[in-house]
């Protein structure tokens, strides 16, 4: 029987080679993106399983502050005092350099941690031990591939490497890296009591002199079948001791969801991005769906030639539901060599992929028993649900219809395929539209005025621990030709790194103003008698003071001397808020700012030798200021990216559709071409004739799509203070955009319908 049905088949697909191509081609397609999407979404929610004490391991939050932020001393007193507790661990992560063999490496990810971390995170020591890694101040551990990246393939415990310039550290150990899917990763492991004796970096917080906490993530694991929320409320108590270093309201949310759970502020976990998430997943499925609508479009265009098949079929015997799982098999067989096809295109995909989300991802249909399993409840699920509507239109047909004109072969199913016809030129029509929207908004934040000359205008960054090279740094960069102007500046538009009194603030210099090319609109510039006593606000302080009079107002303790013009010092997401411009010299400068004029190049050559001459030991960091703003887009670019595959994808996956429609309506109509061409007909009319239910479909597509399309670009555009206006005619043009496809689509089969000579038309069949 098996058998009999393959051969069937076969024979089937290949009577109607185009129709079949076409169903076997959009399915692939469709199924190659569900898969890279299913690949990512596995990915994403397979984050901390490896773990395999992940069930018990929970993170205490600060309800009240809406933080993980604890002091680190709360570590020993839930150890001391709360049953059920087997092991407690902190955490910080910070970015560092780190330098060894006259070389300089930047780690981003360092992470200050107590010795019970490797336990509670099952760390495998390749050399050293877990017990006495981590003994002294100057102890380091580090992963795997960071000891090779700076040591090579040598041992690398008991060398030593210097970390952010100033402390030498003794390696103590190495461990395996830790796996891709964990909430955060590591490069190298320090003492946490690094921090509350301020060496390398650290977070403080105090009230006085004597009376400061030093913040960290707190994890605690749990025994076996503990009563979480008893221990919670034992720790809680613990805000006794110290109300100022306890939290006072605590929380125990669990590892294993941490991932997605972004209710709470988090510097130092990962955590998924939901939006993408979702984003992802919609238009992956409404790839798929617009695949099964031609499936499902063409199959019950396709009955026609299969009738007499049905109708001998039953006067020989076969009951409805016989025919009815001969035509779902027949769809699992598509769906399964589209399946096959769509895991080759899968792979071919990938790396295109991998480098839009950011992620490692390797398919895993064969490797992982669950993932396959799912692949294959779905293709067994697609089959069925594509093969549905052409299997019970195609069961009921009567063996007597066969010998008289009917609904059959009147084109019964016009309804259905016209209904799923106006879905595929919806979505498209949405897409176009999304498409153009995001496109604007993206080039609308990247060319907007942000309020100070960003031309020629390029950023160096300097380590706090460059203070006594600093002068020779800004002497050797004035020497240079190349270099109009120059200022140094704590914080820069773009990374503010201070908040004073309800006020972001930059700390400048007299010659700051002049070279961002910012305008000062009342009061004076910075003088300079006027360090650490005089400031200058932004026009949006301005406006907070009564009256719009800076006059005897004060930040910090500093005189008001002047207002500048607004400016854009942090992405369009956030509307300008209050801005203070603070002279103070004295303080550690992180940044150098340069105007270069002539070649841009020849000036990057120069910076590159002075800095090899004057810093070797350090790494060089600089760029340019409208480059910096612009990747602050990346997503929405990412995103545009996104849906321009995914629209190009839709409009090839209908155009498919819609010429396999064509063809089909040009061979049904075909006598009646002959006809109206034999009556004088011209080619335009014929034409015309067959292109004209296509466009009606558009007309109504697009009554469906503009408000569908309009309310989620709305809800889109709300993340940004500063955004487009979405306009009429982006609409307009999205509607002829997927008229002309479709135009152009149908054309190519109704010219050669129109040309065809009416004698052979007549003698059809």
């Amino acid at each position: 029987m098996f058998r009999y049905l393959i051969k069937q088949y076969v024979r089937n697909i290949s009577r109607r080679k185009l129709f079949s191509f076409i169903n076997v081609t959009g399915l692939a397609f469709g199924i190659a993106f569900i898969i890279l999407i299913g690949q990512f979404v596995y990915y994403e929610f397979n984050y901390n399983t490896g773990l395999k004490n992940i069930d018990n391991i929970y993170r205490l939050v600060d309800v009240g502050a809406n933080n993980y932020d604890a002091d680190y001393r709360i570590k020993d007193q839930i150890l001391a005092s709360v049953p059920g507790v087997k092991n407690v661990s902190i955490l910080n992560k910070y970015g560092t350099d780190a330098n060894a063999g006259g070389k300089v490496f930047q780690i981003k990810d360092m992470l200050v941690v107590d010795r019970n971390f490797f336990d509670i995170f099952n760390c495998t020591f390749i050399h050293g031990n877990a017990k006495y890694a981590l003994n002294t101040l100057d102890d380091v551990v580090l992963t795997e591939t960071t000891a090779k990246n700076i040591f090579g393939t040598a041992d690398a415990v008991g060398k030593t490497l210097r970390l952010n310039h100033k402390y030498d550290m003794l390696v103590t150990g190495v461990v395996k890296d830790l796996p891709e899917n964990l909430s955060f990763n590591a490069e190298i492991f320090v003492n946490a009591v690094n921090s509350p004796k301020q060496r390398l970096f650290y977070k403080m917080s105090c009230l006085s002199f004597d009376q400061c906490k030093y913040p960290f993530d707190v994890f605690v694991e749990v025994e076996k079948n503990a009563d979480v929320k008893k221990i919670e409320a034992q720790i809680a108590s613990l805000n006794n001791i110290n109300s100022y270093l306890f939290p006072k309201k605590i929380k125990l949310t669990p590892l294993k969801t941490n991932y997605f759970n972004t209710g709470f502020d988090d510097s130092n976990l990962m955590h998924g991005n939901v939006e993408l998430i979702k984003i992802l997943s919609v238009i992956g499925v409404i790839i798929l769906l617009l695949a099964v609508v031609n499936f499902v479009n063409l199959a019950t265009a396709a009955y026609r030639y299969r009738l007499t098949e049905m109708g001998v079929k039953k006067c020989l015997g076969a009951n409805r539901s016989t025919l009815i799982k001969q035509l779902l098999i027949e769809a699992l067989f598509t769906c399964t060599i589209s399946s096959l096809l769509g895991i080759i295109l899968a792979v071919l995909f990938l790396p295109y992929f991998n480098r839009f989300v950011d992620k490692p991802l390797a398919l895993q249909i064969f490797n992982d028993p669950v993932f396959f399993i799912l692949f294959a409840g779905f293709i067994l699920f697609l089959g069925i649900a594509a093969g549905f509507l052409p299997a019970v239109v195609l069961s009921k047909i009567s063996p007597i219809q066969l010998f008289k004109l009917n609904p059959y072969l009147k084109g019964t199913g016009k309804k259905y395929r016209g209904v799923l016809t106006v879905f595929q030129f919806a979505v498209t029509i949405i897409l176009i539209s999304g498409l153009i929207v995001i496109t604007k908004q993206i080039d609308f934040v990247k060319h907007k005025d942000l309020g100070f000359n960003t031309e020629k205008l390029l950023y160096l960054k300097i380590h706090f621990t460059l203070k006594d090279r600093l002068q020779v740094i800004e002497n050797k960069l004035r020497q240079y030709h190349g270099i109009k102007s120059l200022t140094k500046t704590l914080g820069r538009p773009g990374e503010i790194r201070m908040f004073m009194q309800n006020y972001e603030t930059i700390l400048i210099d007299s010659t700051s103003l002049k070279v961002f090319g910012i305008e000062i609109i009342k009061g004076r510039n910075l003088l300079a008698g006027d360090v650490d006593k005089a400031c200058l606000v932004n026009q949006t302080a301005l406006k907070n003071f009564k009256g719009g009079d800076f006059i005897n107002q004060k930040v910090n303790g500093k005189e008001i001397v002047g207002v500048v013009s607004d400016f854009h010092y942090s992405s369009l997401y956030n509307e300008i808020g209050q801005l203070a411009l603070m002279y103070n010299p004295n303080w550690s400068v992180c940044d150098i700012t340069m105007r270069v004029s002539g070649p841009i190049g020849n000036a990057i050559s120069y910076i590159k030798k002075t800095w090899e001459e004057i810093c070797p030991d350090y790494p060089l960091e600089f760029g340019f200021y409208d480059e910096n703003f612009a990747t602050m887009y990346k997503k929405e670019e990412n995103l545009a990216a996104l849906v321009s595959i995914f629209s190009i994808l839709a409009v090839v996956i209908s155009c498919m559709g819609i010429f396999g429609l064509s063809i089909f309506q040009s061979e049904q109509r075909i006598k009646e071409i002959g006809v109206r061409k034999v009556l004088g007909a011209d080619a335009r009319e014929i034409i015309l004739l067959l292109t004209k239910s296509f466009s009606k479909w558009v007309i109504i597509a697009n009554v469906i799509a503009i408000p569908v399309a309009y309310y989620f670009l709305n809800q889109w555009l709300e993340d940004f203070a500063y955004r487009i206006e979405i306009s009429w005619w982006i609409f307009v043009l999205s509607g002829l955009i997927a008229l002309l496809i479709a135009l152009a689509t149908v054309s190519f089969q109704a010219i050669k319908a129109a040309m065809s000579n009416p004698v052979e038309a007549l003698r059809y069949e």
